[in-house]
């Protein structure tokens, strides 16, 4: 009986404890925010983490080859964010890809170079475990400021220790002179944020400017896809056991019109053409291939595959699984 009375004593003492803890207000509550931007993903022996950078509004005028009410079907359809602007609204992102022996960056954001809701990839990647100067190659899939400009803080190498790879169109194309003086008004700022990202990695020795035929990163496959700009390159990365991730760059920037319509066009693409010509002949590759994919401007955390369609082909996002 005793032992009832103090247990009985020991939870009317504990309930009294309790209703005498203060109450926070509501409002003195901190926001919960979102979680950090990344998101890691097995593929073979390949450690794959994708890294978000921000968000940005692409113009619906810049949709061209399919007509606008189709196109506005197919955003409502997808449920597809729009920004007060009534832009649609497209996530940036870059991708690590850790091998046994390296440490790959494919593409490195945008840094400061197209204001303030880009350039969160270099804090990221920290959050996800990583320093930048563990960062050993840095692989670019071509010299829009989206992709290039986060190599560098402040005039300084970003990834000190990390060799900068680009195809040798681009990196001609984008530092000339000449081109920037024959460039259009949207397209001259581009040419001075080129120049700015590579310089510290040029002087230090630590840029590669690369052709088809003299690419070599260990484990990595380079994959032509011209068309958006002269140089657009694309990376295959082999996880071993039928295991494949490619790196896809500036493929695909309107994912809920471009997988089913690979024939619908961006505006700024260099040749719309061999745009398109690239566009189909990589979704079909990955599709027979079954090739794990990281798209830049995807829906974060932009890795999945690429499947087929009643018309086209469809985007098969990553599943969220705990990693071992």
């Amino acid at each position: 009986m005793n032992r009832f009375k103090f247990l009985a004593l020991a939870v009317l003492l504990s309930a009294n404890i309790a209703s005498a803890q203060p109450i926070i207000p509501a409002q003195q509550v901190r926001a919960v925010q979102q979680v950090d931007g990344y998101f890691v993903q097995n593929i073979g022996n390949l450690k794959v983490t994708a890294l978000f950078d921000g968000e940005f509004g692409l113009p619906r005028s810049d949709l061209l080859r399919i007509s606008s009410e189709q196109a506005d079907q197919l955003f409502a359809e997808n449920f597809v964010p729009i920004d007060d602007q009534n832009q649609i609204v497209t996530d940036f992102s870059a991708f690590l890809v850790q091998t046994p022996t390296q440490n790959i960056l494919i593409d490195a954001g945008t840094a400061k170079c197209f204001g303030p809701t880009l350039g969160h990839v270099l804090e990221n990647l920290k959050h996800a475990g990583i320093q930048p100067e563990q960062i050993d190659t840095i692989l670019i899939t071509h010299a829009h400021p989206d992709h290039l400009c986060g190599i560098t803080v402040d005039g300084k190498m970003a990834y000190p220790n990390a060799k900068v790879y680009l195809a040798k169109q681009d990196a001609e194309y984008w530092t000339s002179a000449h081109n920037e003086a024959e460039a259009s008004h949207f397209f001259k700022p581009l040419f001075k944020m080129t120049r700015d990202a590579l310089k510290p990695y040029q002087q230090a020795g630590q840029l590669v400017v690369f052709t088809k035929t003299s690419f070599n990163v260990p484990n990595v496959q380079l994959l032509a896809t011209p068309g958006h700009t002269e140089g657009h390159s694309s990376y295959l990365v082999d996880g071993k056991n039928g295991q494949k991730f490619l790196g896809l760059g500036d493929i695909v920037h309107y994912a809920a019109v471009q997988f089913p319509y690979p024939d619908a066009i961006y505006k700024p693409d260099t040749d719309s053409d061999r745009a398109v010509l690239a566009r189909k002949n990589i979704f079909e590759q990955a599709y027979r291939k079954k090739w794990w994919i990281g798209a830049a401007h995807i829906a974060f955390p932009g890795i999945g595959h690429i499947g087929e369609n009643v018309i086209g082909y469809r985007w098969v996002p990553a599943q969220y699984r705990v990693i071992k």
